[in-house]
């Protein structure tokens, strides 16, 4: 016999973990901008804000150390599709959530460095303003990044004719836009936030290629006029297609796994991406003959399909495979669209599967 099912993966560790991850890195760069404040905020205006959303967002990383459903799961060999269903609705408001903390934080950052540009020109001395030369000179002095400076020059000597007509308070205002259209502009944060996320995700460069698309569209859209929604749609977005596929491909990796420890053989080449769908299929093979299949969906679902079978051994086969999986921390749901069906053959050709690897070894 042959039979085939569909189940839905449920991988709390891995989905958790990223979760987490997202949380950590959100944290570290809140205290980097809390030292920010400090260096140019005396009020204590933009640091006390942040404070408040370091703090909400620590609650959010206990909760997250807290949540019981993994231990929930342990005990379980399948997931009931509402259990799932609910950890699915647990991770969305989590992801909801932190792309609301990340918005709020990019927002004072790039006030934060509009202030910074306004006290930078506010230190310099008035008498400056009357003198060209020695204000473009002076305000080279106060920025440590080359570019920085290499565009302030050009600034200056780009817009000459204009600046030469304007008195010292006219001066300050427009080289003050100037700065903050450099330093704190949509664009900039864009830009930013893009970079961060890569750098998030830079040891994994299938998921800095799942967000790509992602960012282009990001980037595009950067000049919207609710540019802290558009900022918390991008986090939304990039984390849920990244977090997706990171969870796919340790799906795959404990797929693989657990299949090969009952006793079929899994080749490299045999894994494969299919990009116009979307999915992953893995093929496993007993010395014996008979096959496993499966092809492992984004969303978490996978279908699996054994081959080659006398009688209903296939069944014994499934419940050995999902047993690992349960040991490497992946649960599943009850399978649903399950069929039996006359097998395409019965596999008797332990021969021919020797003959095949060796033919194939030779080839290499």
């Amino acid at each position: 016999m042959s039979m085939t099912a569909e189940e839905i993966l449920v991988n709390c560790e891995k989905q958790f973990a990223f979760i987490k991850r997202d949380i950590d890195a959100l944290i570290k760069y809140i205290k980097e901008l809390i030292g920010h404040c400090e260096q140019i905020d005396n009020s204590g205006f933009y640091k006390n804000q942040i404070q408040e959303l370091l703090n909400k967002l620590t609650k959010e990383q206990e909760d997250l150390a807290q949540n019981t459903y993994e231990r929930e799961l342990s005990s379980d060999t399948h997931v009931a599709i509402e259990t799932y269903h609910e950890i699915q609705r647990y991770a969305e408001r989590k992801r909801d959530s932190i792309a609301e903390f990340k918005a709020q934080v990019f927002s004072f950052k790039k006030d934060v460095l509009a202030k910074e540009q306004e006290n930078i020109l506010k230190a310099l001395d008035k008498n400056l303003f009357e003198d060209l030369e020695n204000l473009k000179n002076s305000l080279i002095e106060k920025y440590e990044d080359d570019e920085d400076k290499l565009y302030i020059k050009k600034m200056f000597d780009e817009n000459k004719h204009i600046l030469i007509n304007k008195k010292g308070n006219e001066i300050y205002e427009f080289v003050l836009e100037e700065l903050k259209n450099r330093k704190a502009s949509n664009s900039v944060i864009a830009k930013e936030i893009v970079s961060g996320s890569i750098d998030l995700y830079s040891e994994d460069k299938d998921l800095v290629e799942a967000i790509r698309g992602e960012a282009k569209n990001f980037m595009g859209s950067k000049d919207s006029n609710n540019f802290q929604e558009t900022m918390k749609n991008y986090f939304v977005n990039s984390s849920k297609i990244a977090e997706q596929e990171a969870v796919r491909k340790d799906n795959v990796i404990k797929i693989v796994n657990a299949i090969r420890e009952v006793g079929y053989i899994v080749n490299e080449d045999n894994i494969r991406k299919v990009e116009e769908k979307n999915m992953i299929l893995i093929h496993g093979e007993k010395p014996s003959g008979e096959t496993a299949d499966f092809a492992v969906k984004l969303d978490g679902s996978f279908i699996y399909n054994w081959e080659g079978f006398d009688g209903h051994e296939h069944d014994a086969d499934a419940q050995a495979f999902l047993s690992k999986l349960k040991e490497f921390n992946l649960h599943s749901s009850d399978e649903f669209n399950k069929q039996y069906r006359e097998p395409k053959y019965i596999a008797k050709n332990k021969q021919m599967f020797k003959n095949k690897n060796s033919n194939s070894n030779s080839n290499k």
